[in-house]
């Protein structure tokens, strides 16, 4: 177990603060940063599994103040095949060492970044049928890279063109993404009890940062934040594939 400073604790709330904020008002993008950063100073193996816990408990606040818009229709669908993915992911993330593994989640946020500009990804439409497939690959990709929200957030729009259903939306997604990643690492060993006081600063700065950032949701414009946000994850995949 890597030991956090209290520096670093308090690094970790800040930015688990914003983030969730971050989530809320633009429905995905907010743990991709957050993962980035803890991945600085933390290694995949620990990184990623604590980050379940922090984006299950922002996803828990986002779906319960947003329930009234998600789209229940597309969510069965999409959570029948994620325990296949979560066991097919953990296979293989067992047998890759941290440095590919950190790679593995920089490449990835470049090649979802650059998804959500192609043109004619944006025009795709998919069917509902789609999302047992979608669920599949999201068990898989969040024990790889825990994070695919920008990703699923493409595929979402393709369904659904209602901004606050498609943050609630992508909240359930990411509800159920996380708890099946956080019993898939408990399965093969992780203690999550060791980071317990990392949890008690992050959870309620998730959680606080999560309604701050639903009330802002209909306020601020996305061009400007989506332009900013992009900056930073290509900043910090960078330097995931560099360093």
């Amino acid at each position: 177990m890597l030991e956090l400073s209290i520096y670093d604790n308090l690094l970790l709330t800040l930015l688990s603060f914003f983030t969730a904020m971050m989530t809320s008002i633009a429905g995905a993008g907010g743990g991709t940063v957050l993962l980035a950063a803890m991945l600085q100073f933390m290694n995949p193996s620990e990184a990623i599994p604590v980050h379940g816990v922090i984006q299950f408990t922002s996803n828990i606040a986002r779906t319960w103040l947003l329930r009234k818009f998600v789209k229940w229709s597309i969510i069965l669908k999409f959570s029948l095949m994620i325990p296949l993915g979560v066991y097919i992911g953990l296979e293989i993330f067992q047998s890759i060492n941290a440095e590919d593994i950190k790679k593995l989640i920089g490449s990835f946020i470049i090649i979802a970044l650059i998804l959500q500009n192609i043109k004619f990804i944006k025009n795709f439409i998919i069917s509902s049928n789609w999302y047992y497939i979608v669920g599949l690959f999201t068990g898989i990709l969040n024990i790889l890279v825990g994070v695919i929200a920008p990703l699923l957030a493409v595929i979402v729009k393709q369904s659904i063109n209602e901004k606050k259903s498609i943050v609630g939306t992508l909240g359930y997604f990411g509800l159920v993404g996380n708890f099946t990643k956080i019993i898939g690492f408990s399965l093969i060993g992780f203690s999550f009890l060791e980071y317990i006081d990392t949890f008690l600063l992050m959870i309620p700065a998730t959680l606080l940062g999560s309604r701050i950032g639903q009330y802002l949701l209909d306020k601020i414009s996305n061009k400007l934040f989506f332009y900013i946000f992009q900056i930073i994850l290509i900043f910090l995949a960078l330097r995931l594939l560099i360093i």
